[in-house]
């Protein structure tokens, strides 16, 4: 061999070898891009992955707290309704009474009387006759004269329980007079006073009409009394005399 073929031969080999060393880092440039997209491929997803979830655990706790929101204002409201209805309920309870006095004590104190001092049919448990209705009954009540369209006057101070219609006794004004003492003046006409007024002894509290049970008497105020639930003699209680 010559000495110029050894130079070509050379030259040759160290050509192959440049070749295969680019090769080599091509290969490794690849490589490496390879590798490092899947990094960031898996970073990216991991991270929105974390995103995702902390979303999710914020949507949680939101709906979370406005469920607990709703909850203690729903609590709130039901605490709020029923100490409303127990407020009403105890105000429905309590109905304004009249207080018992030095003026007003049953049996002791001084009552007016309703009307003229006459009395037409006196008080009985016992049973008597009754013109009107063809009945015997007893008669718990005191029966005072008097014309009809006549004032009628409250016995003491009290207060007005009720204004009423009833079909035998006519319209009633049922009044307490304190000392558990309720007075029902029966048979009115025109009526001055309202349910919850305050009357003093004395006054109007209306015109004497007709008592439908005992039409076939003469005019009348057919006046009851009362005391703790209990109907006594209305002359005994309020120290009259027939």
């Amino acid at each position: 061999m010559s000495a110029k073929d050894k130079a070509n031969h050379k030259n040759l080999r160290a050509l192959f070898s440049v070749i295969c060393l680019c090769i080599i880092a091509l290969g490794l440039i690849v490589y490496f891009s390879t590798q490092s997209a899947k990094v960031t491929d898996v970073n990216e997803a991991t991270t929105v992955k974390e995103t995702v979830t902390s979303q999710t655990q914020e949507a949680t706790t939101e709906v979370q707290r406005r469920v607990t929101v709703k909850e203690e204002a729903t609590e709130e409201n039901e605490k709020e309704t029923t100490a409303s209805k127990k407020s009403n309920t105890t105000k429905a309870e309590e109905k304004p009474t009249m207080e018992q006095g030095d003026t007003n004590t049953p049996y002791k104190s001084f009552y007016k009387y309703p009307a003229s001092e006459a009395v037409l049919n006196g008080y009985t448990q016992e049973l008597v006759q009754n013109k009107t209705m063809g009945d015997y009954r007893a008669h718990t009540a005191v029966d005072f004269k008097c014309s009809a369209g006549e004032k009628i006057s409250a016995i003491n101070d009290g207060l007005v329980i009720s204004v009423t219609k009833d079909e035998l006794l006519g319209k009633v004004i049922e009044i307490d007079h304190g000392g558990k003492l309720v007075a029902r003046y029966c048979g009115m006409d025109t009526v001055n006073v309202s349910e919850g007024d305050y009357v003093t002894i004395g006054q109007s509290l209306g015109t004497l009409g007709t008592v439908p049970f005992e039409a076939a008497d003469e005019a009348h105020l057919h006046f009851e009394a009362l005391v703790d639930g209990k109907y006594v003699n209305p002359l005994d209680v309020m120290g009259k005399t027939e």
